[in-house]
């Protein structure tokens, strides 16, 4: 319900949306949303406990070492500004990129300062390996944080979050076009993309439950003898019912 226009996109949509584009083997890691709330809401001496937590729960979602990791994926909710956004960290060129789609003075900082926090955790999580594998001084949090200029710009209050979503399936943006971010029709292909993809545990069930809806429907029109189906909002004009089937 919250993928219908101008609704305020919640966590449990984004963390669905990061559970289907993760892969076994893949360079690209998805982190659940959870994450940054997590380093936002924990203190300074317990940073090394929450790492140590994190690392359990990484080391069964991705099966590629840190060396072999070319993006890093980490959607944030801003609650101050009440607005999701969405890091990006690229190890090979010690980078973080901030993809933000209402940036604003009063909270710009705030979400800088976030993203050197959770660059602290990283270093917590994946010390064993920057110490075994990377050059020494090697760090997360000597990264250079930037707020990328290729991130669009949402023109509402409600849409951040399917800005956060495109950009989770398509950094470069190569399949959207300029209006795209903001249209309704956008909403729908998140919907349905999330509904038909192939881990959907409820998919099978759904498509039944489609199914019976349009038979009666069908059934409807063919006891009132007519055989035609009027106004298809697919095929624009009349369609018999084999058709429709």
């Amino acid at each position: 319900m919250c993928l219908r226009p101008e609704e305020w996109i919640n966590d449990g949509a984004l963390n669905a949306h990061v559970y289907y584009l993760e892969e076994k083997g893949s360079g690209n890691w998805y982190f659940p949303t959870y994450m940054a709330e997590q380093v936002h809401n924990t203190s300074d001496g317990q940073i090394f406990e929450l790492a140590v937590k994190l690392r359990r729960e990484n080391t069964n979602r991705f099966t590629v070492g840190l060396k072999k990791c070319e993006k890093m994926f980490i959607p944030v909710f801003d609650r101050i500004g009440s607005h999701w956004y969405l890091i990006v960290v690229l190890p090979s060129d010690k980078k973080v990129e901030i993809w933000d789609s209402l940036p604003g003075p009063k909270y710009n900082a705030g979400r800088y300062q976030q993203a050197e926090r959770i660059m602290k955790v990283l270093d917590h999580i994946y010390n064993d390996e920057i110490v075994n594998y990377f050059e020494k001084g090697w760090q997360f949090a000597k990264f250079n944080i930037v707020r990328t200029a290729k991130a669009r710009r949402q023109v509402n209050g409600c849409d951040c979050g399917v800005f956060v979503m495109n950009w989770l399936q398509d950094i470069e943006c190569r399949s959207h076009g300029s209006n795209k971010f903001q249209h309704a029709s956008e909403r729908v292909r998140i919907a349905l993309s999330l509904l038909k993809n192939p881990r959907n545990r409820c998919l099978k069930e759904v498509r039944e439950s489609a199914r019976r809806v349009v038979d009666e429907q069908l059934d409807k029109l063919v006891e009132q003898k007519d055989p035609f189906i009027p106004h298809h909002p697919i095929a624009r004009k009349p369609i018999t019912r084999s058709q429709a089937k």
